[in-house]
């Protein structure tokens, strides 16, 4: 069953998220705590929406959003979207997407947008969900921590 994020959500999301994370190719280290706290700071707005696939009582995939206000109308950005390790290549993701999908057109959204890896499997699943590279944007950063910007 796929259905919108509820605060009680939490901790089982934040599991997912430390597996997924922690995997290849990401292999990232996050911790229980501070997962919980990235995911409750995504889900903290009045704008904030979230999704959970659930199975058997078990959170398996989540994704975390915001509804936001552009020129041609409201958008949907996904902050995070993210499944089981174990459960990855089995469509449980497209799955979900779908569902999200339908839940925000009902809403009114008219388009879903996100950021991803360039080249890692992530960007494959999206383009294979019908998801397009914007060709006039660009991904950009600025590292506060470098020396340059230290006073």
């Amino acid at each position: 069953m796929i259905r919108r994020y509820e605060q009680a959500d939490l901790t089982a999301c934040a599991a997912v998220f430390c597996a997924a994370f922690s995997a290849e190719p990401w292999n990232e280290n996050w911790t229980d705590s501070l997962a919980e706290t990235r995911i409750s700071e995504l889900m903290c707005s009045p704008l904030s929406v979230g999704y959970v696939y659930e199975e058997n009582g078990e959170i398996i995939g989540f994704a975390a959003g915001r509804n936001v206000t552009y020129l041609f109308g409201r958008e949907y950005m996904i902050d995070e979207f993210c499944i089981r390790p174990e459960r990855q290549g089995r469509g449980t993701g497209s799955e979900m997407l779908t569902f999200i999908a339908a839940d925000q057109k009902r809403s009114g959204t008219v388009n879903i947008v996100l950021n991803t890896s360039k080249g890692l499997p992530s960007e494959k699943f999206y383009l294979k969900n019908g998801f397009r590279q914007a060709e006039n944007m660009i991904f950009m950063s600025l590292n506060l921590t470098e020396s340059y910007y230290k006073s």
